[in-house]
């Protein structure tokens, strides 16, 4: 049997090479937030949920509990999260700081800007379906 060996037409690589552009685009138009792109969202969803617990964080943005608790760590070390649940609680409690706040609210017209740079990039005709494609695949995920 000779394998195939074409990835250039393998849905999945395909995905992950447009993800990795995707994010590298986002993060530079953040740049001068000082957040990338997956902080943003962090940060953004804790504000919709505040206080909310890393559990019910992670069901919300549809991301694995070890993976979010490994990008919290940072976002409280540099004081942007704070965690109001007693010592030695299992699960933390978040709240963005005043500082938090400051940094989501430099941020979110330079995320406005690249949504609408990215629709212009992938046509206003194509951006619907687009996210619809998405959204079908994400069901492909077992929760």
């Amino acid at each position: 049997m000779k394998a195939k060996t074409d990835t250039q037409r393998c849905y999945c690589i395909a995905l992950r090479q447009a993800a990795l552009a995707v994010t590298d685009f986002y993060d530079r138009a953040l740049g001068t937030s000082g957040l990338t792109v997956n902080q943003y969202a962090l940060l953004a969803s804790v504000l919709k949920t505040s206080p909310c617990s890393v559990s019910a964080l992670a069901k919300t943005m549809r991301l694995e509990r070890t993976t979010l608790v490994r990008n919290i760590k940072p976002l409280v070390a540099g004081g942007l999260l704070e965690d109001l649940s007693p010592q030695g609680a299992r699960d933390k409690q978040l709240v963005l700081t005043a500082w938090g706040m400051e940094r989501l609210a430099k941020a979110q017209p330079l995320w406005e800007n690249a949504q609408r740079d990215l629709r212009a990039v992938v046509g206003e005709e194509n951006f619907d379906a687009l996210l619809n494609a998405v959204d079908s695949l994400k069901k492909l995920r077992k929760r």
